[in-house]
């Protein structure tokens, strides 16, 4: 159900100097935030955070003219073609540490969303790569966040290739969608639901069963190994799996070593037999 449709500023504090146009919509998983144009709905997510007390769930955008990835990466859409995401989790003090899990919680969710919505089967490559038939169709950003009463929260930004009839050369043949893989053109407003229904299941799951439960689903689906990464040096080397913590291991000629994903290692495209 639509609440109310209005234009307002992005940022009382000026960060943002365009105005976006919001649609607020309640269903029995709360309030989500619909908008067209945002430089980015994690930061937008962040602005939400100050203004207590915090009731929205997640924040859907149109289009995103400075989306990131890790570590600043950019993330490219074209307007209308993809959902958006960001869901405001709110966590435990305890919890902080381990936010860098909810990379995994959040790949089963948009699987999860996937499959309910589209009839897709997804693969997971380390750490945030959500795939179909070998080819990206979703990316999971992380990031922790305070709101104004200090509480912590984790800004879980999710986007998923619905739309898209073409990719740009530089990932044509790497990514896919929904529309490339099914013929389907998927709602944004459905798949955000299911997005949301999934992450509340399996935050439940992280929190009353750990994250060993969480790793354990992740693996049934994990196509890491075999897959190329680069170091912070430039070197590369070919993923041998996933760590029970959560760590990537990496072969290199004859030294094998553990990344967590809070270090700068990047996936790149190919196999070590290709």
């Amino acid at each position: 159900m639509f609440l109310f449709c209005s234009p307002i500023s992005c940022s009382r504090a000026g960060r943002f100097t365009v105005f976006v146009k919001m649609v607020f919509a309640m269903s029995e998983l709360g309030l989500i935030v619909y908008c067209g144009t945002v430089p980015s709905t994690q930061d937008l997510a962040r602005e939400i955070l100050q203004s207590p007390p915090v009731q929205i769930r997640a924040v859907v955008a149109e289009h995103q003219t400075a989306g990131r990835g890790r570590f600043g990466n950019r993330w490219l859409d074209t307007p209308s073609e993809s959902l958006l995401m960001t869901l405001l989790l709110r966590l435990e003090p305890r919890e902080v540490a381990q936010a860098g899990q909810l990379a995994f919680v959040m790949a089963l969710a948009a699987a999860d969303a996937l499959r309910v919505q589209t009839g897709l089967e997804a693969g997971f490559k380390w750490s945030n790569d959500v795939l179909v038939n070998g080819r990206k169709i979703a990316g999971i950003l992380i990031e922790t966040a305070h709101d104004a009463q200090h509480n912590p929260w984790a800004l879980a930004g999710v986007g998923i290739n619905l739309l898209q009839k073409e990719f740009p050369e530089e990932i044509r043949g790497k990514a896919t969608s929904v529309m490339l893989e099914t013929g389907q053109s998927p709602a944004v407003e459905p798949m955000a639901q299911e997005l949301l229904r999934c992450a509340d299941r399996w935050m439940q799951a992280w929190r009353q069963k750990g994250f060993t439960h969480i790793i354990t689903a992740w693996r049934q689906h994990d196509v890491t190994a075999g897959h190329l990464y680069r170091l912070p040096s430039g070197e590369v080397a070919t993923a041998q799996g996933v760590t029970d913590e959560g760590m990537l291991i990496l072969r290199k000629g004859s030294d094998v070593l553990t990344v967590s994903t809070a270090e700068p290692v990047w996936g790149i495209y190919g196999t070590a037999e290709e």
